[in-house]
């Protein structure tokens, strides 16, 4: 299954970019880092803090995923010349079976944000979750704003640094840790939604519903 179909069936029909979450009915944005300041008194990272961001996204991830789901995952790169691809280093990195590179599939398309446009390289890559090197992707997405710590996706050549989505092809259901301070989890299952949200009353989120 591709990503465009998942997303016209169950969707709107709306594309993977980085404002979706605001379109759609059904979604929870939840804060990490349990308020801690990303540095300390004399400037150096806190890692107290991501410490504490690895932790809550290591709870949430398996909340939406086991190991045996099939997903798709879309890696947008907004490249800073037209005509030219940008290759974020993802399936590189944090695929298990690099084969699988094989079936990737590539579109571009315009994402009108800000009364702008921004060209979308959409890659996507169907496989199971135990195809994927997740410890390490979870951290590179929590990495983005920090440059010093690894692992980090290359962002060379582009307007922004590469944005990731997990979708899970059973549930429907859409993960997007966007930075540090957290992450949009989206459904289209309202029933799924809902025991999220309970599962979540403890944690500062902000619900879509």
């Amino acid at each position: 299954m591709h990503i465009t179909k998942l997303m016209d069936e169950h969707y709107k029909g709306l594309s993977l970019t980085p404002d979706i979450y605001h379109s759609l009915d059904f979604g929870i944005h939840v804060e990490l880092g349990e308020d801690i300041y990303q540095f300390n008194d004399d400037g150096t990272l806190n890692m107290k803090m991501f410490h504490a961001v690895y932790t809550q996204v290591d709870e949430i991830f398996p909340l939406l995923f086991s190991k045996t789901d099939d997903v798709i995952v879309v890696v947008n790169s907004y490249p800073n010349e037209t005509n030219k691809t940008a290759y974020p280093n993802f399936f590189r990195r944090y695929v298990k079976d690099q084969r699988r590179k094989y079936t990737l599939h590539l579109h571009e398309f315009t994402w009108i944000f800000d009364e702008g446009e921004i060209i979308v390289q959409q890659m996507e890559l169907f496989c199971k979750v135990s195809d994927l090197k997740l410890e390490f992707l979870l951290k590179t997405l929590i990495h983005e704003d920090f440059r010093s710590l690894k692992p980090q996706l290359r962002k060379t050549n582009c307007l922004y640094a590469p944005d990731i989505f997990i979708v899970n092809v059973r549930t429907k259901c859409i993960f997007h840790i966007y930075d540090d301070r957290g992450c949009e989890i989206m459904n289209s299952d309202v029933i799924l939604h809902k025991e999220l949200v309970d599962y979540f009353k403890e944690w500062e989120i902000q619900v879509r519903s």
